[in-house]
């Protein structure tokens, strides 16, 4: 390392080093054993997750036809595609962590991954699941701890993942005095459905729509009230949960009016207010703050902004978009690179 960089102050080469962009950071950490053991301390990686002002990254995903078990989930918005044996979907994202869903010989399989540091950690559910069902997923952080958190959710059980525990906590359905509502179908996420220690599902049964979250500080369920489908929702066709800017909120597209979508904020727990009424032909894929991405006809992303009624080119175009953006084959998220660490060394390297 330059004799003129080492001689500066600590605190002006920490505070230097806590707006350098995540690339650059692991690159430093072979420049000397001071900054390597600097860059790896837990206060400087959530120092550097605050100041940091790097740009939002653009992370596409793609599993083919989403028929063969064997095709692997490629990422496409990268130069060298990066693969994964056995993964399916992302699930949503947290500090710069996703959360993985898969199956690996047939069982169900979910996995964490840093796609800054490329670090990935396997996770194996507590208990097989019971064939025909299918597991929602949620990924979130306990605020109190800063422990990074995995559950998932069937008809006949729950279950927490703790990264600092590295251990599963179980929820049988006969466990609770009421009942979480597991059996109720749950509704597609546009991008992410976490917010302030919290994860959020959108249920819906015998056309009622109620939201189901759970709390990662207290590790317990609760549902509270949806929008009310009449008349606010008098022609549903499809729902989803979405972030807009700090607040929950629910897509509504209308079967009558086939471009029409309708967006509701809960502005506190079951209380509802309808956003903005919007019209979009080409379908839309993700959110992310007060935007939502779409993907048009020659294979390109945009994102429309609500507020400020703007539509702007994001700079990606693959053809693999158009035929697999309505699909779900194709997964779009935006976010924030971070150096949140997941690793263990026993973890078996599901990136190739």
């Amino acid at each position: 390392m330059d004799d003129y960089v080492a001689n500066f102050p600590e605190d002006i080469v920490n505070e230097i080093l806590l707006r350098c962009p995540v690339k650059s950071l692991l690159r430093f950490k072979c420049a000397c054993k001071n900054w390597y053991a600097l860059i790896k301390t837990p206060k400087f990686i959530q120092q550097h997750l605050k100041k940091n002002r790097s740009p939002l990254q653009l992370l596409i995903y793609n599993i083919g036809d989403g028929l063969d078990d064997s095709s692997p989930m490629t990422l496409i918005s990268e130069e060298n595609s990066q693969t994964f044996l056995g993964m399916k979907y992302v699930i949503g994202y947290v500090d710069g962590l996703f959360l993985m869903e898969g199956q690996i010989n047939s069982a169900t399989c979910c996995a964490l991954w840093n796609p800054a540091t490329r670090e990935v950690r396997s996770l194996h559910l507590p208990s097989p699941i019971i064939k025909y069902y299918s597991p929602d997923f949620g990924l979130g952080i306990d605020p109190l701890t800063n422990d990074y958190k995995v559950v998932y959710i069937l008809p006949y059980e729950a279950a927490v993942y703790s990264c600092r525990r590295d251990s599963w906590k179980v929820f049988k359905i006969e466990d609770f005095d009421k009942p979480p509502p597991f059996d109720k179908k749950m509704c597609r996420t546009y991008g992410n459905a976490y917010l302030n220690g919290n994860y959020y599902w959108l249920l819906v049964k015998n056309n009622i729509n109620t939201i189901l979250l759970f709390n990662f500080g207290r590790e317990m369920f609760e549902e509270i009230e949806g929008p009310d489908p009449d008349p606010k929702f008098p022609y549903i066709y499809a729902l989803g949960m979405m972030l807009l800017d700090d607040s929950i909120a629910i897509l509504n597209k209308k079967v009558f009016e086939k471009f029409n979508y309708d967006i509701w904020v809960m502005i506190q727990p079951g209380v509802w207010n309808k956003h903005i009424t919007f019209q979009s032909s080409p379908p839309i894929v993700s959110c992310y703050d007060s935007s939502l991405i779409f993907v048009t006809r020659a294979c390109r992303l945009f994102s429309y902004n609500v507020r400020t009624n703007k539509t702007r080119y994001l700079g990606f175009q693959h053809w693999r978009l158009q035929d697999d953006a309505a699909s779900g084959h194709t997964g779009v998220f935006y976010y924030k690179e971070s150096l949140i660490t997941i690793k263990q060394q026993e973890d078996e390297e599901l990136d190739h």
